[in-house]
């Protein structure tokens, strides 16, 4: 995960918990129904243009840093564009260069540690570290330009990834605004080199959030499984842009493909041989449903995971029949109980992983109590679906 905005305030999780019990009884069988969950209406954004600019890459290509005085001198880095979208936004450039490109080269400073010596040459250096996930870190610099930076020992897979999948949700709508991309290399003070992705800053949930707030994050889950799994959806993955929540880092995106990151690479399972003669719908509600499930497993019991959950419930007599039971019949019963099928937990809950196939169990282990209670707890969940026992789930 990354971080677009200021380094991420701990979101106040006692919002998610308001009267929370008084809806556990309102989710249940849902009708078949092809409700979509739709939030408030996104603010107006230029669109993605279809083909990259080549006079904004030959602009934005730059040193990053280039000293004349004390003992080491020349230039620090380079900044080599590969394609750009859009110009930055910030101030006419320094120089007669574009409006951004002092902004551009702040945050390469520092992500290279090279602040001291832009210092002593006499510049003033603005920028930060926003965040850091598991293949990139994170700079920005002025309140508009975020820097993804993804070092060339990640594989290639992650660069392609960060890149594609970016431009394509930035095409829906969904994220930040993409400027463009490039490759940063580093010929002074160190050895780096990588991708640097150009994006749009955005800003932290904070601390507030409001069923208008759920609404949005549940329609950018829809919206994004028209095109495929986002496989790491989560409240640090979400942030806000013109005060609507959206989400963020599409590393993961896959069209057919679950995707857990485990260090430097992923357990996954490609789903196309099964959805794809299935068509669109059932593709897309799959996908959604997928994206909302890994969801409720990194919340607490609260307002959101109740909503959440309602939307899975809904999915779930969608898909049932044409994809659920169908899978149970076509993939080995013992990788069911594995990984990505048996979704791991994030948060504090009574298991460590829960079944795709199991809402019972979803909901059981968002409950709190005695253990001696447990079995009052499962017998509040008997309502809801469940297909397959999951197999991490500390039953009664």
């Amino acid at each position: 995960s990354s971080y677009f905005g200021p380094r991420h305030s701990k979101f106040d999780r006692r919002a998610m918990g308001a009267n929370a019990s008084s809806r556990c009884k309102t989710i249940g069988k849902a009708e078949k129904t092809e409700a979509k969950a739709e939030g408030p209406p996104r603010l107006p954004r230029d669109a993605l243009p279809e083909q990259p600019d080549p006079d904004l890459a030959i602009a934005y290509s730059c040193e990053v840093l280039r000293t004349k005085q004390g003992l080491i001198k020349g230039c620090w880095a380079n900044f080599e564009a590969g394609a750009f979208y859009r110009p930055l936004l910030g101030e006419a450039g320094e120089e007669g260069g574009p409006p951004g490109l002092r902004s551009l080269r702040h945050a390469l400073i520092v992500a290279l540690d090279i602040v001291r010596y832009a210092e002593k040459s006499g510049e003033v250096v603005e920028a930060d570290e926003l965040g850091e996930g598991s293949y990139a870190r994170v700079f920005g610099s002025g309140p508009d330009l975020a820097v993804k930076l993804i070092s060339e020992r990640e594989r290639p897979w992650v660069h392609k990834g960060a890149v594609e999948n970016s431009l394509k949700a930035d095409r829906l709508g969904i994220g930040p605004r993409i400027f463009g991309y490039g490759t940063v290399v580093q010929t002074l003070g160190g050895h780096f080199r990588g991708t640097a992705l150009l994006l749009e800053r955005l800003a932290p949930l904070g601390q507030s959030w409001t069923k208008a707030d759920s609404e949005s994050v549940l329609a950018d889950v829809a919206l994004l499984s028209t095109i495929g799994f986002h496989n790491d959806v989560k409240l640090p993955n979400v942030l806000r842009r013109a005060g609507r929540p959206t989400l963020i880092d599409f590393d993961l995106m896959s069209q057919w493909s679950c995707k857990v990151a485990v260090t430097s690479s992923c357990i996954e399972h490609d789903f196309q041989t099964l959805l794809e003669p299935l068509g669109e719908s059932h593709t897309r509600h799959f996908r959604e449903y997928y994206d909302l499930f890994v969801l409720t497993l990194t919340l607490p019991d609260g307002e959101l995971y109740r909503r959440v959950l309602e939307r899975l419930v809904e999915l779930w007599s969608l898909l049932e029949g044409a994809v659920f039971r169908p899978l149970m019949e076509t993939v080995d019963p013992e990788k069911l109980t594995e990984i990505p099928f048996e979704v791991l937990c994030r948060t504090p809950m009574e298991g460590v992983s829960v079944c795709l196939l199991d809402l019972r169990g979803n909901l059981y282990g968002h409950s709190e109590g005695e253990l001696g209670d447990r079995q009052t707890r499962l017998s509040k969940c008997g309502h809801l679906p469940q297909l397959l026992r999951s197999n991490g789930i500390y039953w009664p």
